[in-house]
């Protein structure tokens, strides 16, 4: 047989010592199992652009993949093989011959196809002459683990960047309330904060930049919350919305044993039930009426040793991973640290980052870290666990703005049920 006239497709078959005899067949790579030629397509379009394919590239690829038989992918006894003759492709694409010719020899260099041709040039299904995906296929798992890689590297980047927004924002917030005569400290904030990139930029910036950027962030903020620290009188306690809650010293609190504005209700109510964000009931219920005379100051104390670590110890076991994580080296557990964990912790939770967004332009960076805390912490509660921790931030944003948020409600629960 003329060799311009047969093709024979390269088997990929395990080595033999003697060569195969006739009961063997020759077996080519399959398709993981659970997957098909289309969610290949979805593969390459979104790995493309990683790997070097361009759209142009990915479309005609995509096109000649449409054109092969589908069980083709799965089965270890074919190859999917396009045999459509080049002119008809490129008319297909809107390619001259020439454009058409290129992008097959570049889906060839990055080893996603093989060219088998006639010595003539020509296609065509007698001898399995075509573009072939065998290669292709045997690259699946390699381009799925990059898939994965590159969807985490994603979220890592969409979180970095919201982190990048908080602590910018705190930094922002100090530097403007500071007036004409800013301590040096804040001085050296401004200058930091004008030396930092906007929002556009950080998509583009590799992701080991954006997080020594937002290290970088994190520890402006942290100096600037260390200075708040070193003027702030912990025994002077205002309302509930003006309170600084997150007092950075090592003092231990007593028991809580008064029930005070805590709420037993069914877990089935809407996230806006939830007990924690309920605000303290009205002297109708007996107990209430016990304890209410010491209820503000038993607040106070609470709230005035309400550091880092006792929350720490509040905290679930994901939300304890997260700050430390945040803390790393350092020996003393900061405010930042809990606010970077809060941050980090909202897509496991399902919270949107617009209603983190929310809940800190209406009730400040503290609060709302507070806010998440309980919510994660109170997903598993015994009577009334959190089903919708979105929708309670956003119900605990709307009872801020009424003024009918009780965040040192809800931790005092926290602390009596965990019995810390």
């Amino acid at each position: 047989m003329r060799p311009d006239v047969l093709c024979l497709p390269r088997r990929l078959a395990p080595p033999q010592e003697q060569g195969p005899t006739m009961s063997q067949t020759a077996t080519f790579p399959a398709l993981p199992q659970g997957h098909k030629r289309f969610t290949v397509e979805q593969l390459i379009r979104e790995v493309g652009p990683t790997i070097g394919l361009g759209a142009p590239a990915q479309v005609a690829l995509i096109h000649m993949m449409g054109h092969t038989a589908p069980d083709d992918w799965t089965s270890p006894n074919r190859e999917p093989i396009y045999f459509a003759p080049q002119d008809v492709t490129a008319a297909a694409l809107g390619k001259t011959r020439r454009a058409l010719y290129n992008t097959e020899k570049q889906l060839e260099r990055l080893g996603l196809i093989e060219r088998r041709i006639k010595a003539n040039g020509h296609r065509s299904p007698y001898g399995g002459c075509g573009i072939v995906f065998s290669r292709l296929i045997a690259l699946v798992p390699d381009l799925l683990n990059l898939l994965d890689r590159l969807r985490r590297e994603k979220a890592e980047r969409r979180m970095l960047r919201n982190l990048r927004s908080t602590f910018k924002g705190i930094v922002l917030k100090h530097v403007r309330e500071a007036g004409d005569a800013p301590h040096p400290r804040i001085e050296a904030a401004a200058e930091a904060l004008a030396s930092w990139p906007d929002a556009r930029r950080l998509e583009t910036m590799a992701i080991d930049a954006l997080r020594a950027h937002v290290e970088e962030v994190k520890n402006v903020t942290d100096a600037l919350a260390a200075g708040d620290d070193e003027g702030r009188d912990s025994s002077a306690m205002g309302e509930e919305n003006d309170t600084p809650y997150l007092q950075e010293n090592n003092q231990e609190h007593p028991s809580v044993i008064c029930n005070a504005g805590m709420d037993e209700r069914s877990a089935g109510k809407p996230a806006h039930d939830e007990s924690f964000l309920t605000g303290p009931i009205g002297p109708e219920r007996g107990r209430e009426i016990k304890c209410a005379a010491a209820s503000g100051a038993r607040k106070a104390q609470f709230v005035s040793r309400l550091t880092p670590e006792r929350l720490f110890g509040l905290a679930s076991e994901d939300m304890k991973t997260l700050i430390a994580d945040s803390q790393g080296k350092s020996r003393q557990l900061r405010t930042v640290d809990l606010i970077d964990a809060a941050v980090r912790i909202l897509p496991s939770l399902g919270i949107n980052y617009d209603a983190w967004e929310k809940a800190v332009e209406t009730m400040g960076e503290e609060q709302a870290t507070l806010a998440v805390f309980l919510i994660d912490a109170n997903r598993d509660h015994p009577r009334t666990p959190v089903r919708n921790p979105g929708g309670a931030l956003r119900a605990m944003t709307g009872r801020h703005r009424k003024g009918a948020l009780n965040l040192v409600g809800g931790l005092i629960g926290l602390a009596r049920r965990k019995n810390a």
